[in-house]
C-alpha cells in the first residue's frame, strides 16, 4: 500500500487517527524523557507506557514487587513518574544517611509546612515561626526522650493494665474481631497518658477513624471535595480538642501542659492548641496501635503462636516474685515492666516494625548536588524508600520472611561485604525521624507484656484467612489491615 493511501485510509477514520497520534505521542515522549535523563547524568526513569499516570498503576497493585524490580534494573538509585509527578527513589542504606545527616542540601520543612498546615489547619504562622524550631521541638524531643518518658510511660502502663481487664472481660470466652479488640485498648491508654483522663477519648475514636480512612489521598493532593468523611472527622477532632484546651486537664502530661503554655504564651487561642495537638495524636494513633496489632496477628500466624513470648513473660514474673516476695506485680506495673530485660519480645517488636512498616521520608533538593553518581537540581524531590532496605535479602536473611528471633540470631547486618548500621528505620530518619518512637516501643512492650500475664489468645478455627496490607496507604508509616481475624481470649489462671 502507498503511503498516501496509508495516509487518506488514517483521515477517513478519525478514532484511527487520533489513536495513533496518541501511541507516537506517548513514543516519542518516553524516548525523549530517557534521552534527556541520560545526557544530563540524571538518574534513570523507570519505564512506563501512559504519559502523566506513569507508574502509579504498578505501585498501587504491588508496592514491593514495583520497587524490587526496579532496584534490580536501575540500581539504587532511579526515578519514577507517577501522576505528573517525577520523585526520585534512593534505596541504598549509605545514600540514605548521606540525605539524612544532610539537611541543609535536602530539605524537609517545606513539606512539614505544607502537611501541617493543609492537612492539618494548624496556623502557617506557628509553623513557620521560630517557635516551633527554636522551642515546641526541642520541648518534644525533650519529654519523649527515653529520660524524660517516665511519668507518661506510668501513667500508659496503669491504664493498659485497666483497660485490658475491661476490655478482656467483656470479650473473654467469645470470638472476638482482633481489631476490636487491640485498637481501642491502645488508642485509649495511650491518650490517658499524654492528655489524662479528661480527654473526650471515647468522642474522638470514630472521628479519628473517618480522618484516616482517607488519610493517604488527603495527603496525595486530592480535593477536600471528594474526601468528606475525611474533612468532617477532622473537624470533629479539632472541635473536640479546643474544647479540651479550653476546659479544665490539669492531669495531662507535662509534655502537653508545657506546650500548650508556649503557645499560648505567644498569643494563640484554644482553637490553635487544639489544632497543633491533634496533628501529634493522629501520628501516634496512625501507628502504633496498628503495629501492636500485627504483632499479634503475625505471632499467632506462626505453628508456636505466642507460646515463646509467654514462656519468656512467665520467667520474668517467677524471678521478679521470687526477688520480690509477698509483692504483686499489679502495685508495681510500671517498675516491672521498665527493670526487666525481654529479648524475645525486644526483637519481636523490631521485627514487627521492619516488616509492616512502610514510611517515605521525601526530601526537596536545595542546591545542585550529585548524589550516587547522579545530579540533582534545585527543588529536585528525592524519597528515601526505607522499606527497600528492610526487605533487602542481602542485609536481612529471608527478608520476606516474619522472624521474631531475627535481632537475636541475626549477629550483623552488611551489604557487599560492608556493615549496614541502618538496616531498620521504621522511624524514618534525620529531622523528620519520628519523635514518639520511643514511647511507641515501650508501650508496646507494656501492653504485650500484660496482654500476655492475663489471658490466652487463640484463633478461631472459623475464622478466614486473615488481614493483608492496605497497599494503597504505602508510604504512610504503620501498614493498615485489609480484613480481621477473629481471636477468642481466655482469662488465664
Amino acid at each position: 500500500m502507498s503511503l498516501d493511501i496509508q495516509l487518506q485510509a488514517l483521515w477517513s477514520s478519525p478514532k484511527l487517527f487520533f489513536t495513533g497520534l496518541a501511541a507516537l505521542t506517548i513514543i516519542l515522549q518516553t524516548f525523549y524523557e530517557k534521552r534527556k535523563r541520560v545526557s544530563e547524568s540524571r538518574a534513570p526513569m523507570v519505564s512506563y507506557l501512559i504519559l502523566w499516570v506513569g507508574s502509579a498503576l504498578e505501585i498501587g497493585r504491588n508496592l514491593d514487587t514495583f520497587f524490587n524490580r526496579a532496584q534490580r534494573k536501575y540500581g539504587d538509585v532511579f526515578a519514577v513518574k507517577a501522576f505528573g509527578r517525577d520523585i526520585t527513589y534512593v534505596v541504598s542504606p549509605p545514600l540514605i544517611s548521606e540525605i539524612y545527616r544532610n539537611p541543609q542540601k535536602y530539605d524537609f520543612g517545606h513539606y512539614r509546612v505544607a502537611l501541617t498546615t493543609e492537612c492539618f489547619a494548624i496556623p502557617a504562622s506557628l509553623i513557620k515561626s521560630d517557635l516551633l524550631s527554636n522551642v515546641l521541638r526541642p520541648a518534644q524531643h525533650r519529654h519523649l526522650s527515653p529520660t524524660g518518658l517516665g511519668p507518661t510511660i506510668e501513667s500508659h502502663t496503669t491504664a493498659v493494665w485497666d483497660l485490658l481487664e475491661k476490655e478482656g472481660s467483656r470479650f473473654a470466652g467469645v470470638s472476638t474481631p482482633l481489631r476490636d479488640f487491640v485498637l481501642p485498648v491502645l488508642y485509649q491508654s495511650s491518650t490517658h497518658a499524654f492528655f489524662g483522663r479528661s480527654c473526650p477519648v471515647l468522642e474522638s475514636y470514630q472521628a479519628f477513624n473517618d480522618f484516616d480512612s482517607n488519610f493517604h489521598l488527603l495527603l496525595a493532593g486530592v480535593p477536600r471535595i471528594f474526601l468528606r468523611k475525611s474533612t468532617e472527622g477532622l473537624a470533629t477532632m479539632n472541635r473536640l480538642f479546643e474544647k479540651y484546651f479550653d476546659g479544665p486537664h490539669e492531669d495531662a502530661s507535662e509534655y502537653v501542659l508545657e506546650s500548650e503554655r508556649v503557645i499560648r504564651d505567644q498569643g494563640y487561642d484554644s482553637k490553635a492548641v487544639g489544632a497543633y495537638f491533634v496533628c501529634f495524636f493522629f501520628a501516634l494513633m496512625a501507628n502504633m496501635p496498628n503495629a501492636g496489632y500485627w504483632m499479634i496477628v503475625l505471632n499467632l500466624r506462626r505453628e508456636e503462636g505466642v507460646r515463646p513470648l509467654v514462656d519468656e513473660i512467665d520467667e520474668a514474673v517467677t524471678s521478679w516474685k521470687h526477688q520480690n516476695p509477698g509483692q504483686e506485680i499489679e502495685d508495681h506495673l510500671y517498675e516491672f515492666v521498665s527493670t526487666t530485660e525481654l529479648p524475645l519480645l525486644t526483637s519481636t517488636i523490631q521485627e514487627t516494625l521492619r516488616y509492616v512498616t512502610s514510611a517515605i521520608s521525601i526530601r526537596r533538593v536545595t542546591e545542585p548536588v550529585e548524589l550516587g553518581g547522579y545530579r540533582f537540581d534545585k527543588g529536585d524531590e528525592i524519597a528515601c524508600m526505607t522499606r527497600s532496605v528492610h526487605l533487602d535479602e542481602e542485609i536481612h536473611e529471608n527478608a520476606l520472611e516474619y522472624n521474631p528471633r531475627r535481632y537475636i540470631d541475626q549477629k550483623g547486618f552488611s551489604k557487599n561485604g560492608k556493615i549496614v548500621t541502618n538496616h531498620s528505620m521504621p522511624w524514618g530518619g534525620g529531622v523528620s525521624m519520628c519523635a514518639g518512637r520511643h514511647f511507641a516501643t515501650r508501650a508496646l512492650k507494656s501492653f504485650m507484656v500484660f496482654l500476655l500475664i492475663r489471658y490466652t489468645l487463640e484463633i478461631d478455627p472459623k475464622s478466614s484467612e486473615g488481614p493483608t496490607f492496605v497497599l494503597e496507604r504505602v508510604g504512610t508509616g504503620i501498614m493498615q489491615p485489609r480484613g480481621d481475624l477473629r481471636v477468642i481470649l481466655h482469662p488465664r489462671k
